[in-house]
């Protein structure tokens, strides 16, 4: 049985590395899983080395792809809505526990594995070879006919990738050094993330108050006509908006949160409103616990409260 490792990860970079000795991937906005496939059983294990083999049933597939073979697969767990990566989407499954829950969402949010690396075939560790032979190899290795699988595709020029992603408002890119090997962890500088700031539609559901001025709206998104909390964000307003949402939401008050009881935090000064206004934010990244990273308000925007979803 394969012993469990800490999966490589790309480090934060500001810049795109304008190299030939690099290689540049698009980073998919899902859950990171390494799959350890041994004879007709299939392990998944994400970043945190937790386990989320029930998770993901559908992957119990994946011996039938390896052809007889026993690895460690190295991808991006992703569901797509509208054609995009949904993380709000894949973080539903993959925060499934019950077995007719993680059934009901198997049927209604399908995935998509999108593998980037190998680091063992059968008794062979991997890890010493340098990312372009281990790509190679995962590409000869797998059947990846099916709609299940998918290989991350390798793009040269890095600039004009991260145009696209934008054009996409995808999460950004990857630029792997081709001569990289397998390191755990972050402690290298050989896969460099280059994330995008995206945007999106929020809805106001609460704010906070610093003295007698708003301090920061509460934002949240609809899911299945329930107001999910995404987070809060000050950042962005003006004086002059403090100053008029000082004014004006005292009149949207309601006496107790709208948000479902599920995705709210304590927020013990926080105040209440009807979900009416809209703002565009911002963000860096989805955390793990759905909310919005470092998010900054742009602009108060006129839409109904329930265009404003994941």
């Amino acid at each position: 049985m394969y012993s469990i490792i800490k999966p490589m990860e790309p480090v934060s970079h500001n810049d795109i590395p304008d190299s030939s000795e690099y290689w540049y991937q698009v980073k998919w906005d899902g859950v990171r899983m390494l799959s350890y496939v041994e004879g007709n059983q299939v392990r998944l294990i994400n970043k945190r080395l937790n386990p989320r083999t029930s998770q993901y049933p559908e992957l119990q597939q994946l011996p039938q792809f390896l052809s007889g073979h026993n690895a460690i697969l190295d991808g991006e767990i992703i569901v797509l809505k509208d054609g995009q990566p949904s993380f709000p989407s894949v973080i539903r499954r993959d925060r499934c526990s019950a077995s007719k829950t993680i059934s009901y969402w198997s049927q209604r949010l399908p995935i998509s594995y999108m593998l980037f690396d190998i680091v063992f075939l059968d008794k062979l560790d991997l890890t010493r070879l340098p990312v372009s032979e281990r790509h190679k190899l995962l590409a000869q290795t797998l059947d990846f006919n099916s709609p299940l699988l998918h290989l991350v595709e390798n793009f040269t020029e890095g600039r004009s990738l991260f145009e696209a992603v934008k054009a996409n408002d995808m999460e950004g890119i990857v630029a792997k050094r081709k001569t990289s090997l397998y390191l755990p962890g972050k402690h290298h500088r050989e896969w460099l993330k280059i994330k995008y700031r995206r945007s999106l539609n929020c809805v106001i559901g609460g704010y906070t108050m610093r003295g007698d001025q708003v301090n920061s709206l509460l934002l949240g998104l609809f899911q299945d006509e329930q107001l999910v909390y995404v987070g809060r964000a000050g950042s962005g307003l003006s004086e002059s908006d403090r100053q008029i949402l000082s004014t004006e939401l005292p009149s949207l008050a309601v006496p107790e949160s709208l948000f479902s009881c599920y995705s709210i935090p304590k927020i013990p000064e926080a105040r209440f409103t009807r979900p009416l206004l809209t703002v565009r934010v911002e963000f860096a990244e989805w955390t793990e616990h759905m909310q919005l990273r470092s998010p900054v308000i742009k602009e108060f925007i006129a839409i109904e409260p329930e265009g404003c979803t994941s």
